[in-house]
Order: structure tokens, then sequence, then C-alpha cells
């Protein structure tokens, strides 16, 4: 692709990413690619960071060893080919910036590369929706201050006029902070997007979520048509019940032979003004990682599976997130959402 066929919004909006994300032209920055990654942002990262004259390279580490299910990637998480590639994530190591247009698998290698100094930012959302999402450092200011009420709780309750009525502990596990750059280092972030979330300490979460008609299941990327409702003891979704929806919910989790699918990971609440809800029913799901629906204004996220990334034990591939509309959140008996409305005002858009 020739830099005359370049789209000049999506350069820009790669330029932006990159000065958000601090890159220097003393950098070096590694573009991570496999065979689905988007050509339009492979080639314009390449072009904002020869403005910037940052030095890159591309890596390729090859195909992965887990399997897709119905071939969508984002139903598989686990290792991936950079897992046992240990060329590449020695070159990872030694780069300021990974730009991940593959996906790794957020597992021990990651880990190890964070604790490299690294920094790493995910993209994986069509340029259109990147574009439209782009982080600013007035969604960074949200998010922070979000977290600065998430990071310090103990106790968190989630209540809907449809029946969802659970709490969780906190203290064992930190929070996930995410505003869409990776501007630290040792930073992990997925652009675009806006949230903040954490994990709940072993076994603590119990009550009911009902998943109300217009809530979303990913990675199915569908809205749930009737209510699904699930009775949770002891960190772990003991029995699902309603009707199709509920039955397609629970043969999935099944389907993977691990009882480490229906326990409790991390729950919060979305932050993003430019997210849309609806935005799902409009795109082609093998293209986009629904960073809509996880980040729309005042989602509560709630998703189960594993919490290996927090420094918990649960590896298990079945990970599911479920943003919900129209639930109230509280945080230590503060209310940080009421029915799908952010509360603080440190939180809400200026």
């Amino acid at each position: 692709m020739s830099a005359s066929s370049l789209s000049p919004q999506l350069v820009a909006a790669w330029r932006t990413l990159l000065d958000l994300s601090r890159v220097r032209p003393a950098e070096t920055v590694l573009i991570l690619i496999g065979r689905e990654s988007p050509v339009q942002h492979l080639e314009a990262a390449r072009f904002a960071l020869a403005q910037i004259g940052a030095t890159q390279l591309t890596v390729e580490p090859g195909e992965s060893s887990g399997h897709a299910v119905a071939g969508e990637s984002t139903a598989y998480y686990g290792p991936t080919a950079v897992s046992r590639n240990r060329v590449a994530i020695d070159a990872m190591k030694g780069a300021d910036l990974v730009i991940d247009l593959l996906g790794m698998y957020r597992g021990a290698e990651q880990e190890e590369i964070l604790g490299a100094g690294t920094r790493i930012l995910l993209v994986k959302e069509p340029p259109d929706v990147m574009m439209r999402m782009l982080p600013t450092p007035e969604d960074k200011r949200r998010v922070l201050a979000g977290n600065a009420v998430l990071g310090a709780a103990k106790k968190m309750r989630v209540t809907s006029a449809a029946g969802t009525d659970f709490e969780v502990s906190y203290g064992q596990y930190p929070t996930l902070v995410q505003y869409g750059y990776a501007d630290e280092p040792g930073r992990w972030d997925h652009c675009p997007s806006a949230f903040i979330a954490r994990w709940p300490d072993e076994g603590s979460a119990e009550g009911i979520v009902v998943l109300d008609a217009g809530d979303t299941i990913l990675p199915f990327k569908q809205y749930v048509r009737s209510p699904i409702t699930l009775e949770i003891r002891g960190g772990f979704v003991r029995r699902i019940s309603g009707g199709l929806d509920a039955t397609y919910l629970r043969d999935y989790i099944d389907s993977f032979g691990d009882p480490d699918g229906y326990a409790v990971s991390h729950l919060g609440w979305g932050l993003h003004d430019r997210a849309h809800w609806t935005s799902l029913g409009m795109v082609d799901k093998r293209q986009t990682n629904a960073m809509d629906a996880r980040s729309y204004l005042g989602n509560f996220m709630f998703s189960t599976g594993p919490n290996a990334e927090a420094g918990g034990t649960r590896h298990t591939a079945c990970h599911l997130d479920i943003p919900m509309s129209n639930c109230s959140v509280y945080v230590d008996g503060m209310q940080m959402v009421d029915a799908g409305r952010i509360v603080p005002a440190d939180q809400r858009p200026a």
C-alpha cells in the first residue's frame, strides 16, 4: 500500500494515539501482527511512526495454537503463537512500545514483556470505530477518578429493576484500568476503551444477576432477547435459568469442560461517552472486538472465567464479558451508577 492510498484521517488518528502514548524519536516500536490484522491499521501506524522518527519493526510470530470457536478469534482466550516464540518475546521486551494488532494472550508472556518496562497497546477495532472513539486525556481523567474509588474499595453491590441483586468483596486483586493508550512504562491498554473494573476476592460473589433484554453477551456479540437469571454462590454461577438465551449460554460454557468457566471474573462500569450501545447491531461480528459494548457510558460489566491476569490461578479459556444496561452500582455504599447513569460528577463527561 502506498502512502497516497492511506486515509489521512486514520494516519492523524494514529499520530494522536502515539503522541498520547508518549512515543519519541529515540524509541523503538514493534508492531505485532497476525493473519487477521487489519492492513489499514498496519500501514497507518507505520506512516505515523515515520512522521515521529521512531525506529520500527514488524513481527509476525505465526498462527495461534488455540482453536477459535466457529472461526471467531475473540471467542478464544488462551495462548497464541507468541507463547511459544522466544525470539518474538525477547524482541518485544527490547522495545519501548508494542502495537499489538494480533491480540496476544494476557498471560505469562505478556506479564514478562510488561515486566521489562515495555508498553503494550492493543488495537483490534476497525478504523472507523477507532477514530470515533479515539482516546483523549479527558477519558483518562474520568477513568482514574473511577479507579480512585474502586481501587480502595472493600465491597461492591449491584441492583437492577430486572432483579439483579448481588455483591462481592475486594482487596485480594487489583483493578483493570483502561483509557485507551499506553503512556507509562509497563502499561498495557486497549484502544479504544474507557472503563474501570476489578476482580473480586475468591469465593466472595453472592446473589442474583439478571441479564435483561438488550444486555450484550461477548464473545457471542449479540443482544439478549429474553431474561437470563444467574444464581451465584461462593464466587461461581451455580444455576442458569430462562429461555433459549439461557440454554445457549449454559451449553456454551459447558462446551469448554472447565468448571472455572462459571467463576465470577472482573466487574466494573463503562465511562466512554462516544461509545454506543447500539453499535454492535450494525457491524460485522468478525470485524469488531465490541469495544463500544464494553465501554459505553454507565454500563455495568459482569464477566466470568479467568483471573490469571490479576495474579489469580484461573486460566480457563472460557471468558465472557457481559455489559449490562440500567443497573445501579454501589461501592462501599457510595453510588457510582444509578440505573445506567453515572453519578459522581468527576466521572461524568465535562
